[in-house]
């Protein structure tokens, strides 16, 4: 028998008893309720052995709770410390791509001028050339040029008369 099923019965078992005249206390039969009492204290030990498995039970599903709690929050701080180590890997290399690409757009620049400079070089030493050579040309035209109206005044005897274009001032 349970104990609450022991209280019940004491219960009832007060509840049915004479009640003493003038006071609030009752007659009950002195055997009947220290067997009640008896039956509690046997009932008690095998409801608190259930009460403790439950307990210990209890105890073990929570311990196991934390554990599996703290399991979830070590890892969730793990997985955060390497997002943020991967976060820290990406940014240090942007910066280092950012940089490489910096570096090489300041050699590309300075390649640039280098080439830019070198064909400039290279135009006005061909400039002066070519007006070296334009002068020959034009000197030597020039001559060619004097030589022939020499020559057409020895055939003619004819002195040259010059125009604004063919001029002598305007052959040097």
């Amino acid at each position: 028998m349970d104990v609450d099923t022991v209280l019940t019965r004491l219960e009832a078992l007060i509840r049915d008893a004479r009640a003493v005249p003038m006071s609030a206390s009752c007659m009950v039969h002195r055997d009947d309720v220290l067997d009640l009492i008896e039956d509690a204290r046997r009932s008690l030990p095998s409801q608190l052995g259930d009460a403790q498995k439950v307990l210990t039970q209890r105890d073990a599903v929570v311990a196991e709770a934390r554990d599996q709690s703290k399991a979830i929050i070590d890892s969730a701080y793990a997985e955060q410390a390497r997002l943020v180590a991967e976060e820290e890997v990406v940014v240090e290399a942007n910066r280092e791509a950012e940089r490489i690409v910096a570096e090489a757009e300041a050699i590309a620049e300075a390649k640039a001028q280098d080439v830019d400079n070198y064909v400039d070089g290279k135009l006005a030493n061909f400039e002066v050339v070519l007006d070296k050579t334009l002068r020959s040309v034009q000197r030597g035209r020039d001559k060619i040029r004097a030589d022939q109206q020499v020559d057409e005044m020895d055939l003619t005897g004819d002195i040259p008369v010059f125009g604004a274009d063919d001029g002598p001032e305007g052959q040097y």
